[in-house]
């Protein structure tokens, strides 16, 4: 079976770690095609996969919050869509991995008569995205064959918009587990050469972005001058201003001793064992949350924001603890309570890391993702982007 896989960014965030590893079992007769040059192009050669990128005029990036969508960026669309149109030939379908890359694969299907695959990433509503958006989103998925999305949530908020959800399929997200079963639980040269002590130390990892909440956790640490605080992640789509304020706060709070910002880093099971506590701190609606599942295979309790994909991942005091999102208090709270009960912490992570080597276990997702594509490529003949022929 020959896929093309289509995505609009090469910068490794949660979509893109995980179009890694759905890619990999297919890369012997498939190609990814990219619309930027990056990091995730660099991990893709590793692993062997054949990738191609195209770059689009910056036309593209003003496919944002606005009610319309720019006549340079319809142009820019067109032409995107013909190039994967001409490469989809040689394919036997196409797998798109974003929302520009699903509106450009459906075009392209259309034009090259092949199925397409849209997995969603995404929480699509109002509060997050623009009028052209949602509107782009709705005729992405109108003509998509099959859907994936990554949690309920994203299901759900999918259904809202389109009214329908019969080609909807959720597959969670799934993890390489070697690294954290392999990474030593204690890490305590690491934990030195950071300038970490022994008082207890809080680990929050992902993109810096303000819907991500990294600004609650310093409001938290604020109130808590016995706890050490350690960032993990770089920001990306333009949120460098939203890094920079985040090193203010850090001066204004007074925790230039406590906290430290890494940026980006690739040895994640290593600092997230390094770690006491791992917290997920978002304050909107996380449409899944890779990073609370690495949290819980690192074997250390987790915390994270009541709302979303991490409802459907943590059992609230058994596998993890929940809180409201954006409460610096409320996270305070839990934060306190996990430092105060080693005993049950110990436990509750404990039974973290066994739900997440039992349901995010890459054999199992490829196994639903296998049924799914069987499904399409069979539709091949018979079906247009979603419609009969």
């Amino acid at each position: 079976m020959n896929i093309l896989f289509v995505d609009q960014t090469a910068k490794l965030s949660g979509g893109e770690l995980a179009l890694l590893d759905i890619v990999t079992p297919y890369k012997d007769g498939s190609k990814v095609i990219l619309f930027e040059d990056g990091p995730l192009r660099t991990e893709l050669v590793k692993r062997q996969v054949k990738v191609e990128t195209i770059i689009p005029n910056g036309a593209l990036n003003n496919i944002r919050r606005g009610s319309r969508i720019p006549m340079a960026s319809i142009t820019s669309l067109v032409r995107l869509a013909r190039s994967v149109a001409q490469e989809a030939k040689n394919f036997d379908f196409i797998f798109a991995n974003s929302q520009k890359a699903g509106l450009i694969s459906v075009l392209a299907g259309q034009l090259a008569s092949k199925p397409v695959v849209w997995y969603l990433h995404d929480i699509l509503n109002s509060e997050h995205f623009g009028k052209a958006q949602l509107l782009a989103a709705r005729y992405t998925a109108k003509k998509s064959t099959q859907i994936l999305v990554n949690s309920k949530s994203t299901k759900e908020a999918l259904q809202v918009l389109t009214g329908r959800n019969d080609n909807t399929h959720l597959i969670y997200n799934a993890f390489n587990t070697k690294p954290f079963v392999e990474t030593p639980n204690s890490q305590e040269n690491q934990r030195e050469a950071l300038g970490f002590d022994s008082r207890p130390l809080v680990g929050v990892f992902g993109r810096l972005s303000p819907w991500k909440g990294q600004d609650v956790f310093l409001r938290t640490l604020a109130m808590m001058p016995a706890v050490q605080g350690l960032i993990v992640g770089s920001p990306m789509f333009g949120e460098d201003a939203y890094a920079q304020h985040l090193e203010q706060e850090i001066k204004t709070l007074g925790l230039e001793n406590r906290v430290k910002l890494l940026g980006f880093r690739s040895d994640i099971p290593e600092l997230m064992k390094t770690c006491d506590i791992i917290a997920h701190t978002s304050i909107a609606p996380e449409p899944f949350g890779r990073v609370i599942v690495e949290g819980m295979l690192s074997g250390r309790p987790v915390v994270a924001s009541k709302s979303g994909g991490p409802n459907e991942i943590i059992e609230n005091g058994v596998t993890g603890m929940l809180y409201t999102p954006g409460d610096s208090q409320a996270l305070q709270s839990v934060l306190s309570e996990i430092i105060n009960e080693p005993e049950q912490a110990l436990l509750m992570a404990q039974r973290g890391r066994e739900t997440a080597l039992n349901r995010f276990s890459l054999d199992n997702m490829h196994k639903r993702l296998d049924d799914i594509i069987t499904v399409c490529f069979n539709q091949q003949k018979t079906t247009l982007c979603g419609e009969s022929v």
